[in-house]
């Protein structure tokens, strides 16, 4: 693909992702979750599309599901260097947190925890100065 044709997945992903959401502030799950799938089809294992059906699970109070997708998404950033990249994989961490702790499982939520403050710690690190 070229650049160009590049921007224009990009840009029409972002547009799928933006609808997605809208839909879901409608109340329509339906619609959100199929134009999910439709960015996954495009761009499999995109974080943000795994996090908007994350969301939806928890519409629904499926939190099996939940656990799955947001761990999918964050593992799509974990090891990403840019620091806007590692704080949204904190801030997912901590959500993925609370989903174990709502499934009895306080001992893999701390452990959730303890990683997401490992992420935010290297995230604060300053480069030495020339």
């Amino acid at each position: 693909m070229t650049n160009e044709a590049d921007q224009m997945q990009a840009e029409q992903i972002a547009t799928q992702i933006q609808q997605a959401l809208l839909l879901a502030e409608q109340g329509d799950l339906t619609g959100s979750e199929a134009l999910y799938h439709k960015v996954l089809e495009q761009k499999p294992e995109y974080p943000l599309a795994l996090y908007g059906l994350a969301q939806l699970a928890g519409a629904i109070d499926d939190q099996e599901i939940k656990e799955v997708l947001l761990s999918q998404a964050i593992e799509q950033l974990v090891d990403k260097t840019s620091p806007e990249q590692q704080s949204l994989a904190a801030t997912w961490l901590t959500e993925l947190a609370e989903v174990l702790f709502k499934l009895n499982r306080p001992i893999d939520a701390m452990n959730c925890l303890r990683r997401c403050e490992n992420l935010i710690m290297e995230n604060l690190k300053v480069p030495p100065a020339c």
